[in-house]
């Protein structure tokens, strides 16, 4: 459920702007709406000072030691600041040096000194690369000397006692020796040693660093706050949403603290966040929306409850495999047993999941993709779902049924206006659509009586779509009426995408299965190869299976069955002004 909101304006004297701000902070029921942009030098400082600290912490997470230094903090962040400053100029200077070795190490040691000696005694010493596919020649009274060689250049020294050019790539001699950048090298690797020896040190202070991030990021949000607050002649005044159940609190401590306090309902123009209260079984559909980030607008309708139910039916029906179910009931439990404080609803909607696809793997029979199962499983097998027919049947009708709880939704949401009856209409085309996906795909007669459905539906979807006193300025909506019978249909046959992952999936399994154990287990060698293919193959099958249901069963929620009941999720989540941190 969504919850209602009531748009709240609280006023108080300047002077006591922080104690009202303090005092929103620790009743945590206001989401605020800026009055003005907020601006401040010390709002601009502190956001400075918060990007040092998280610096700070970042350059120290990932080590640990066991000691804090009972450094002040500012001296610690100044400290760590330094820390990374040298680091970064040693990780270049080893940058450089490490391609200048790269680059000289083809020539050998030498020293650029000693080869101006032997220019002043006449000899000319130069260095060229060249491709392999061009051996180097040497220009008249000069010798060539092959110093090194790989799979794809020649490296050579050309000496003559007068100056000579060639057409090779002239070698450019450094100032520093092998040897001597080897040594700077070596010297810089241990600065840089002793630069993450000094960060692991201060690494024992990280959880100081982290208390003081929240203290700043709520001194941030405070002050982001106070600053778009609205002023007028020494009155201040803040606007934002409260849940209509907190109301009473808040106008208590209006009263209380002599603030100004005016409710209102939101206007049809306001930007309203979102609040979802929903019943404990439903809660665990939650972890879906914060993984794929989707809240849906205040004024639309909370499809949690109908997206559990069938986000479980449709990973059921994708997974398709028994085994894989008690496999993934398994490492649940295992998991919340090692992670005991996790939050819960993860672990619920796993649950949920796995229980379903043991159930739907039952009564198709898949167990791991074995195509021999044992009589009893073969028992409790339901012998119609054996018939790739009858399953894509299936998938149809449930997609008819997902969009008619959709239409019928939408109905009783607006049962006391004549745009309900359009919405049966909508039913009667969904089924119409589902009649007709049948014929074309599965060959099946269309039934008799389903002319008198088409003309049910289209009249009371024509006459009642759209309200007569809102035909001139809504006429686009009966326009699109023909695109939106077409998508009707397209939604209805999307569905079949249950029955082609899942028999992929299936496939998959009996695939690996038989190239695993084809040949027979005769020796230890070729049960160790079948164990690996096994293990591979359907660890394999499983991530495509999690991708599926992240792509099919997360979409036919989301688009299609939203599509029908007109969520677009284009909301933002209600955000209470509070503090993290405790005074």
């Amino acid at each position: 459920m969504i919850v209602p909101m009531k748009k709240i304006i609280l006023f108080c004297l300047e002077r006591d702007q922080e104690a009202m701000l303090h005092e929103l902070q620790d009743m945590s029921v206001l989401h605020v709406t800026h009055m003005n942009p907020p601006e401040s030098g010390e709002l601009e400082q502190i956001k400075e000072y918060y990007h040092k600290l998280c610096n700070a912490y970042d350059a120290i997470s990932p080590y640990s030691h066991p000691e804090m230094t009972n450094e002040k903090i500012d001296f610690l962040i100044d400290e760590i600041e330094g820390l990374i400053k040298r680091k970064k100029e040693v990780e270049e200077s080893l940058k450089k040096l490490n391609r200048e070795k790269q680059r000289l190490q083809p020539y050998g040691n030498f020293n650029k000194n000693s080869l101006e000696v032997f220019r002043e005694k006449g000899i000319w010493v130069r260095l060229y690369r060249s491709s392999v596919k061009n051996p180097p020649v040497a220009p008249e009274n000069t010798s060539l000397h092959i110093l090194n060689k790989d799979k794809h250049c020649i490296y050579f020294a050309i000496i003559g006692t007068h100056d000579f050019q060639c057409n090779y790539r002239e070698f450019q001699i450094p100032d520093l020796s092998l040897s001597e950048i080897e040594e700077k090298i070596s010297s810089a690797e241990e600065q840089q040693k002793s630069l993450y020896d000094a960060l692991i040190k201060l690494s024992g202070n990280k959880n100081v660093l982290a208390e003081r991030i929240q203290e700043i990021k709520d001194r941030i949000v405070f002050l982001e706050v106070k600053e778009a607050m609205g002023t007028a002649e020494g009155v201040v005044y803040i606007q934002g949403f409260c849940p209509f159940d907190t109301i009473e609190k808040v106008k208590q401590k209006a009263n209380e603290k002599s603030w100004g306090i005016i409710i209102n309902d939101p206007a049809p123009d306001d930007n309203v966040p979102t609040l979802v209260k929903n019943p404990a079984w439903v809660k665990p559909i939650k972890t879906v929306f914060h993984m794929i980030n989707i809240v849906p607008g205040y004024r639309e309708i909370d499809i949690s409850s109908a997206f559990l139910i069938f986000f479980s039916i449709f990973s059921a029906v994708l997974i398709g495999d028994a085994g894989y179910g008690a496999f993934f009931l398994v490492l649940t439990l295992i998991t919340r047993v090692v992670f005991p404080k996790a939050p819960a609803e993860p672990f619920f909607l796993l649950g949920i999941l796995s229980v379903c696809t043991m159930l739907w793997g039952i009564l198709t029979g898949n167990y791991f993709g074995i195509t021999h199962i044992p009589g009893m499983f073969q028992w409790l097998r339901i012998e119609w779902l054996s018939d790739e027919r009858h399953v894509i049947h299936l998938c149809f009708f449930i997609g008819a049924t997902h969009l008619t709880v959709a239409h019928a939704w939408n109905s009783i949401k607006i049962i006391n206006s004549t745009r309900a009856i359009a919405q049966v209409g909508w039913i009667g085309m969904t089924w119409i659509m589902y009649f007709a996906a049948k014929a074309m795909i599965l060959d099946e007669t269309f039934p008799s009586w389903g002319m008198y459905l088409v003309i049910f539906s289209l009249v009371s979807i024509v006459l009642f779509q759209v309200p007569p006193k809102k035909l001139k300025q809504d006429w686009p909506v009966i326009m699109m009426f023909p695109l939106h019978v077409i998508g009707n249909f397209v939604d209805i046959v999307s569905y079949i995408r249950l029955f082609a992952v899942s028999s992929a999936s299936l496939a998959v399994a009996t695939s690996f299965n038989e190239m695993a154990t084809g040949k027979g287990v005769s020796d230890v060698f070729a049960g160790l190869m079948a164990a690996t293919i096994l293990f591979m193959g359907h660890g394999l099958n499983i991530a495509l299976i999690a991708l599926g249901i992240l792509v099919h069963g997360v979409r036919l929620n989301t688009l299609e069955f939203s599509g029908h009941i007109g969520v677009q999720w284009k909301g933002f989540p209600y955000n209470p002004f509070t503090r993290i941190t405790r005074p």
